[in-house]
């Protein structure tokens, strides 16, 4: 069997399926504030996702950031906007590689997509890795 190492997931042969290491890098807010280094701080070892019937884990290669998340940092939103609980992953919209999914997705490990959010949480994109609802996934 073939292995090839991408960042920290072992590829294999099944198209869809992926041994995963438990951890991630991710950037982390702490609390609502206007002090941006008080509040961001860099995870190494953040708990990577797992995968859920239905979804997408996709390899993040690039996340935007909208007003709405600086919104959110400062504390100046809606209760359904609010993070659940701190820390937690800031970013909306995101771009990367299928990691893994379903066996009966259309898509494959490999396939280059985006992920829009859906409202009124966003996607906890500024990080290695994301699960996405397939719905969401292009």
């Amino acid at each position: 069997m073939r292995t090839q190492l991408s960042g920290s997931i072992h590829k294999n042969e099944n198209k869809n399926k992926f041994n995963r290491t438990t951890t991630m890098k991710c950037i982390l807010i702490s609390s609502h504030g206007t002090n941006i280094d008080e509040l961001v701080s860099l995870s190494l070892d953040y708990p990577a996702p797992a995968r859920k019937k239905g979804e997408v884990l996709i390899r993040v290669k690039a996340c935007a950031l909208a007003p709405g998340d600086v919104r959110v940092m400062k504390g100046d939103c809606d209760f359904f906007q609010n993070p659940r609980a701190f820390p937690y992953i800031p970013g909306g919209d995101v771009s990367g590689i299928v990691e893994e999914a379903d066996s009966n997705s259309r898509f494959n490990q490999g396939d280059p997509v985006m992920a829009m959010f859906e409202l009124p949480r966003p996607l906890n994109g500024l990080a290695e890795y994301v699960c996405v609802k397939e719905k969401l996934v292009e």
